[in-house]
């Protein structure tokens, strides 16, 4: 498991949007059946589910600030739920991977953006620490880390340590 901020994911979140923007409007540019058109399909589907992942762990961490509050408020109810929100337990049962057929998009999902970082490493590579490129590049890196991990988090495989999300 991952230990973001939620100032962290929320520009996770947003560098996956601009990336699945800027994915679609290059995929109209090929005709279907091309490589480049399977590649840029392949990225978007996997750019969607990194999304709702990060936007899982945003409801979850969202869930757990809202139990905290009811329970230094003590506005739980009997039933265990908070007055102001109708929810007091974080979602840590949250599951999204109910079927087969899901944990194999999840996998189909993993190369991809391991595809994404590694383009945008070797493109970062030609620009010098601390200009405009390298920095553009640096934001979609660690946003890639981030769905990576996320990825291989609900897969079960995070506990190889190079699948942690670096951070600075």
């Amino acid at each position: 498991m991952i230990h973001l901020s939620k100032e962290e994911l929320t520009e996770t979140l947003f560098v996956i949007a601009s990336i699945v923007g800027r994915c679609e409007n290059a995929q109209t540019k090929f005709r279907e059946g091309t490589s480049q058109h399977t590649l840029l399909k392949n990225r978007i589907r996997a750019l969607y589910l990194s999304k709702v992942l990060v936007e899982a762990e945003l409801l979850q961490m969202r869930e757990r600030l809202s139990a905290v509050s009811c329970e230094e408020t003590g506005k739980c109810e009997e039933t265990g739920k908070c007055e102001e929100t109708g929810k007091c337990e974080a979602l840590d049962n949250f599951e999204i991977l109910g079927e087969s057929s899901l944990m194999e998009e999840l996998k189909s999902a993993v190369p991809p953006i391991v595809s994404i970082i590694s383009k945008c490493e070797k493109a970062q590579s030609k620009y010098e620490k601390g200009t405009a490129q390298f920095r553009r590049y640096e934001k979609i890196i660690l946003a890639m880390k981030v769905s990576k991990t996320l990825l291989e988090d609900r897969l079960g495989n995070s506990s190889m340590p190079e699948n942690s999300a670096e951070r600075k």
